[in-house]
């Protein structure tokens, strides 16, 4: 056992160094004898990585459970034996060639990235599972979260920041970085510059990789808060106004983060597939390879609420402004992405769905109900009143099925994903007033959107209603919802319209300069906040404009707005 837990250790570090090895040979141009040495601690970390597996295998007191249990694990290191008897002995990279014949000529190598993360995953996992580290952490939950963010913001401006992941020369701002990590972290979509034309394809996949683990963090909070409560910590919702029904479902965290990640990864690859198909010919890709990067990324985009594009324009694109069955397959991906996982988990459960059919008596969790609810009817509302405000201006040279798509989309996505179909700058004020305010309510609890929760709006609508029929008990399809959770309902709204409007005030002395734009005006500059403080990442234009003060101000702004005002505050 002493020699497993050494191992352990041991391939903790060398996953670490591996890693750290290939971001610096995708992040430098290096000579042929630096790629040579990077080679060889790439291989020689797989190397290492086998061996342990066989290890395992051989130590463990049932193979065959053995191999049931980390079957995927064998998996990725039976194609790693395969690829190195390939290399050494015919000089044929297998992965490399399947990503050069659909036209991705940098594939295999970002193949190889994927796999070490992966892998350092794996051995994370396995390291904290056999040690006592995460149990010892004296640390609040609501700490380990922010630091969490921290880390991974810290490493995307890192990333960022290697010249080899810009198309100028040398290293881009480090306040662009930032800002650029920051906003892709959470999963904002606010652009300091343009991502289709700033950017490399590397760097276009450092972002989506941050969308990526931006969206899922807080659910990698939620497995480590666990830990700790079962050490002996309370955990507090902080932000999460958790639609006061107690989810039994993360008992078990680490099964739970693996459903999760597992769920999204196939939402995510059966929305690129879509994307995909629905792609044109007449569309400037140069590659297959292009339309692939172009499915993923979006479809990663649009599940997490990251609002970032690939595209000159975004989805406002020439090309894809008027591809409405392009347009609903990403509107059904933000809206999925939204709802969030305790409400898809109790909509689409397979053991749920059957159970329901069997005893159609059941139905979904009453936190599930008011969200659903809560989400359609705004929806709903956002969607007629955009028609009824764009149907003479923006919408007047599309037919009834392109204004109802178009509405339908801006609809959905300006609740956090800040993906648009539309020029945002062209809207009545009375649209971006109707989007300020959708902004400011987010999506639901437990999800990739922002702002204060569906859950947090309808319990205060809830409340005002009982208390205008004169009622002492607020109740929500027959149930009571305690007092301590409206008082956190409203505590949630009040310190998120403190902070934007704090915010807002700042970048009105900051930004004087678009101030005092012909075309631009005040609420330029506060739907910007808004857009940041609820990582929505809409834009009216301005945010190339920003000076770099206003860009600090819009980074603390989305941090905060992530992490949620409570968070930061306790």
């Amino acid at each position: 056992m002493k020699n497993l837990r050494a191992m352990k250790i041991i391939s903790l570090v060398v996953s670490v160094i591996a890693i750290t090895t290939l971001f610096f040979y995708h992040g430098f141009a290096l000579d042929d004898q630096s790629s040579m040495w990077v080679e060889i601690i790439v291989e020689s970390s797989f190397a290492y990585y086998i061996f342990h597996y066989i290890t395992r295998l051989v130590y463990d007191f049932s193979p065959i459970s053995f191999l049931k249990r980390n079957w995927f694990e064998g998996l990725v290191f039976l194609i790693l034996i395969v690829e190195g008897i390939a290399h050494n002995m015919f000089d044929v990279l297998l992965v490399e060639n399947v990503f050069g014949l659909i036209g991705i000529a940098s594939g295999g190598a970002l193949s190889v990235v994927f796999l070490q993360v992966y892998l350092l995953i794996v051995v994370g996992f396995e390291f904290m599972d056999n040690t006592n580290i995460i149990s010892n952490i004296k640390l609040h939950p609501s700490t380990i979260f922010i630091f969490s963010f921290l880390v991974i913001i810290t490493a995307g401006t890192a990333l960022l920041l290697m010249p080899e992941m810009t198309v100028q020369d040398g290293s881009m701002r480090f306040i662009d970085a930032l800002f650029t990590s920051v906003s892709a972290t959470c999963v904002t979509g606010l652009a300091a510059v343009n991502t289709a034309t700033f950017f490399t394809m590397k760097g276009q996949v450092v972002i989506m990789l941050l969308m990526k683990l931006g969206g899922l963090n807080i659910v990698s909070f939620a497995y480590l808060a666990a830990i700790l409560n079962r050490a002996g910590f309370g955990v507090k919702q902080d932000d999460i106004i958790e639609d006061f029904v107690t989810t039994g479902a993360f008992f078990n965290a680490k099964n739970m983060l693996l459903k999760v990640f597992s769920f999204s990864i196939a939402i995510e690859v059966i929305g690129g597939l879509l994307i995909y198909l629905l792609l044109t010919p007449d569309m400037p890709f140069e590659t297959e390879g292009d339309k692939i990067f172009f499915s993923i990324f979006h479809s990663i985009s649009a599940f997490n609420n990251g609002g970032f594009s690939t595209v000159d324009g975004g989805m406002y694109a020439h090309f894809i402004r008027e591809a409405y069955l392009l347009h609903v397959v990403v509107a059904l991906l933000i809206l999925l992405g939204a709802f969030g996982f305790t409400v898809m988990f109790d909509l689409f459960s397979p053991s749920l769905l059957r159970e329901r059919l069997r005893q159609p008596w059941k139905k979904p969790q009453v936190s599930t109900t008011l969200a659903v609810r809560t989400h359609l009817i705004l929806i709903g509302i956002t969607m007629i009143f955009y028609l009824i405000d764009e149907w003479d201006t923006t919408l007047a040279d599309k037919n009834i099925v392109g204004s109802t798509i178009t509405a339908m989309f801006q609809a959905v996505s300006v609740r956090s994903a800040g993906l648009n179909t539309a020029d945002v700058h062209s809207l009545s004020v009375a649209t971006i007033f109707l989007m300020l305010i959708m902004m400011f309510i987010g999506g639901n609890t437990f999800s990739t959107a922002g702002g204060i929760k569906t859950s947090t709006f309808a319990l205060i609508c809830i409340n005002t209603y009982s208390i205008i029929r004169g009622k002492k008990n607020v109740e929500v399809l027959g149930r009571t919802i305690p007092t301590d959770d409206m008082l956190k309902a409203f505590t949630v709204v009040v310190t998120f319209a403190g902070g934007m409007i704090f915010c807002t005030y700042l970048l009105s002395l900051t930004e004087s300069h678009i101030l005092e734009m012909p075309d631009r005006s005040f609420i330029d500059l506060l739907f910007e906040e808004v857009s940041a403080f609820s990582t929505c990442g809409y834009s009216t234009g301005i945010t190339e404009m920003i000076t770099d003060p206003g860009k600090v101000i819009l980074i603390v702004s989305m941090f905060i707005g992530r992490l949620g005002t409570l968070s930061i505050t306790v």
